[in-house]
Order: structure tokens, then sequence, then C-alpha cells
């Protein structure tokens, strides 16, 4: 398991391990390193760790369930290992929304089945989407997803000042976007290869760095 927090000072350090008081029998690493302004923490704890705690817990994967639990009440939250990608779009006045997982291929979920679409969602730790306004669709019902997202609008509109909207980034690309699924594609395209703007190539953050605000 690794799980990261940000820091203002290296001062900090202390005080977000305070939580390792109840878990003494842990062993882990830290590494703290400069990230934005101020200071990115990140501790491994080897799985097999976690075995240690079986005679307290049922299992292994419990165990790990509350050391996390335990983690986040001190402002940590898990590296992510993996991702899916969330679009939506209108078909008539009925919603169409899409997923498509890391190294897997992307499903679609009309008006009726979001609640299905949202238990799929959550099984992963980060949410990729383009721009913030899709979220609203699924806010009420999955109001958790915002410590999960990366949108790569607003990662973007760091390095060029303004993101364009995904239907002009994509001519720019020249990408198909005829149907939800290569919306998601290219989507996923832009996490992962360096994007054309203004006659330049830029390479976004990876999809690791934290939500936390510093």
């Amino acid at each position: 398991m690794n799980i990261q927090t940000l820091l203002q000072s290296p001062e900090e350090k202390q005080e977000k391990l305070e939580f390792l008081k109840n878990w003494e029998e842990i062993v882990y690493r830290v590494e703290v390193s400069e990230y934005e302004g101020c200071y990115l923490m990140v501790m491994e704890v080897p799985d097999e760790e976690f075995e240690k705690l079986t005679n307290i817990f049922q299992s292994k994967e419990e165990a790990m369930g509350a050391f996390l639990s335990n983690a986040m009440e001190y402002g940590w939250e898990v590296v992510p290992d993996s991702y899916v990608v969330f679009h939506a779009q209108f078909d008539g006045d009925k919603l169409l929304a899409g997923l498509l997982p890391k190294d897997k291929d992307p499903a679609v979920f009309d008006h009726l089945h979001l609640e299905e679409m949202v238990r799929e969602m959550a099984k992963y730790p980060r949410v990729v989407v383009y721009s913030y306004d899709i979220v609203t669709y699924i806010k009420d019902i999955y109001p958790e997803i915002d410590s999960k997202l990366y949108v790569i609008a607003r990662e973007i509109s760091k390095v060029k000042g303004k993101a364009p909207e995904l239907e002009e980034l994509a001519k720019i690309q020249s990408a198909n976007m005829e149907t939800l699924q290569d919306k998601l594609k290219f989507i996923e395209e832009l996490i992962t290869k360096p994007i054309k703007i203004d006659h330049e190539a830029i390479r976004l953050p990876p999809i690791t760095k934290p939500t936390l605000i510093c």
C-alpha cells in the first residue's frame, strides 16, 4: 500500500505520522520531496506487513482497510495505481455516461443505470474527467467523487492559462470524436501522450498526483 499527503513545511512530518502510534507493528518507509510550492510525503507499506495483524482483524484486507481509514483521518490518501475515465453526453433528452477503465474496454450506461455505473466507478482510486462540469451529472449519487478526481482542463489551465473545449482540443489533435467511446479514448490519450496546443506540446502531470491542497 502506498499513501501520500502534502505538507506546508517539513516540520509537519511528525504530525502527519501521529496516527502510526496505533500501528506500532507496521514497518514502513517514508519519502519527502518538494512539490508545487509545498512538500509531498509518500509512505510505502508492504502489503505483507498487514499479515501481522490477522490476530486482531479477520483478514489482511480488513487490516489494510482499517489502516487506510485511520490514515485518511490524518489527511492521507491512496496513491492511485489504476484509474477510470468518465465522460457523459446527452442523446436527445437522455443522458449517456461512459467509463473507460485502465487497460479495459469502454462501457456505456443510460440514464436508468447511473447507479450501476457509479458502483463500478467506485472500484477505482482515481477518476479522470476532462472538465468538472461532467461531474455535476452524478454528484448527487456519488458525492465522494471529488476526492478522486483528476481534471484535465485544470491541469492544462495551469500551463496555458486557459483550456480549450474538449471538441476544440480534439480538432487540434485530429482525433475521432464520433461516439462516446471515441471521446473516452481521446480523454485517456490526453493523460498518456503529449498534447498539442498553440504550436507546442505539453505533457500533463501523472494521475498519481495528489488531489489534496497544501
